[in-house]
């Protein structure tokens, strides 16, 4: 069967600025915790805390900003939390934005530690290296390097507002009454939010902590649920690729976090599968809400349309709630969705989840990972 092209971008594009509009004329939530809210949150704490703080340093970190600096100058071993509220807009208009729990990073502001999106309202750690924080409004995936520096390939522009950081200087280990006490204020802020990363996966760096991705021991399988956030788990192999080459899995989708077709940028919310190749490129298999089977695109977001692309491979709801075994013929998908000279080797399995514009909860299952050639049979692991 041909490949298809996805649709022209007009009607979805119109779809989904009256979808925007209806959900702020019915009071839909926003983009994070609000400037004003945020202060007086910060503000409480600060009384409620009392002694318990050395002391509170409040930042703003522009979208249009290279970069912020903290004022104080942590020492190692001393313990913090940082808070943040606002939002960063790429159209305040229709509600597209990023949370800080997306958008924020920090890292210590000397040495080469690398860049740590918050992850959540709020972190607590213990400082590892002396010195001011740093802090950045970026977009998943719009890094040079793991250090935070600048793309020059991926200017930023049209992105507008500002996240709002409170950095909390803990007297010593916070105990558990201030640590009660500053639940009760910010419960999404002190939540204790382990990574849950299965054995084997890790989150891509670019996109920060895992959150989504868990072990559903019920069903054997790995259990990716998204609302308002995004993640890539990555599973690293060293396999070459070659004729014989075959991805296999099986997953059950519950239902899906986007409602429109997903090849624009503000719609662009999905669950995929993906191996990631020797030579940069990447290739999802993904679950649409809406584009035929068989359609292929370039991803539509800055610096991710360089390397990775899209092959619808299910669509629309008449399979939810079921398992659902998927085969793929590597080498030759490859060729005939990226083409050119083929890349050597598959370096890694990715699993992506992405809720992250229009903000729907969704979830899917996953088991039964595996890659295959004339050499034998890789399986990763997806469950107790």
């Amino acid at each position: 069967m041909p490949l298809l092209a996805p649709p022209p971008a007009l009607p979805t594009t119109l779809r989904f600025i009256g979808s925007r509009l209806l959900h702020r004329l019915r009071g839909g939530p926003g983009v994070g915790l609000s400037p004003r809210d945020f202060e007086q949150q910060v503000a409480v704490l600060q009384a409620a805390l009392g002694p318990a703080l050395v002391g509170v340093e409040r930042l703003r970190v522009p979208a249009a900003a290279s970069g912020v600096r903290s004022r104080t100058r942590l020492a190692r071993g001393e313990r913090v939390t940082v808070l943040a509220g606002g939002a960063v807009y790429a159209s305040r208009l229709f509600d597209v934005g990023f949370a800080p729990d997306q958008g924020l990073w920090l890292r210590p502001d000397e040495g080469e530690a690398p860049v740590r999106v918050l992850g959540a309202p709020g972190r607590s750690f213990t400082v590892e290296q002396a010195g001011p924080l740093w802090f950045v409004a970026k977009p998943p995936g719009e890094f040079l390097d793991p250090q935070g520096r600048p793309d020059p390939a991926v200017p930023r522009r049209g992105a507008h507002g500002d996240y709002r950081v409170a950095i909390l200087r803990w007297n010593g280990m916070p105990s558990a009454a201030s640590l009660a006490t500053a639940r009760g204020i910010a419960p999404d802020a002190f939540a204790d939010r382990p990574d849950p990363s299965p054995p084997g996966w890790s989150p891509l760096w670019r996109l920060g902590r895992n959150r989504i991705v868990s072990v559903d021991a019920p069903e054997q399988a790995l259990c990716c649920a998204t609302h308002g956030d995004v993640t890539i788990l990555r599973h690293p192999l060293s396999r070459p690729l070659d004729a014989s080459t075959r991805l296999r899995w099986q997953w059950k989708v519950e239902n899906l976090p986007s409602r429109l077709p997903e090849h624009l940028p503000p719609t662009h919310d999905y669950f995929s599968m993906a191996l990631e190749f020797d030579n940069g490129q990447d290739l999802t298999w993904m679950w649409s809400c809406a584009l035929p089977v068989d359609t292929v695109f370039r991803c539509p977001l800055p610096w991710w349309d360089q390397r990775e692309t899209h092959w619808v491979v299910r669509s629309g709801e008449q399979d939810w709630n079921r398992w659902l075994d998927e085969e793929r013929a590597v080498l030759a998908d490859y060729q005939s969705a990226i083409g050119g000279e083929p890349p050597r080797a598959v370096v890694a399995v990715w699993l992506i989840s992405n809720s992250a514009f229009q903000r729907q909860a969704a979830r899917c299952w996953y088991r039964g990972i595996a890659l295959s050639d004339a050499r034998g049979r890789v399986e990763l692991p997806a469950g107790g």
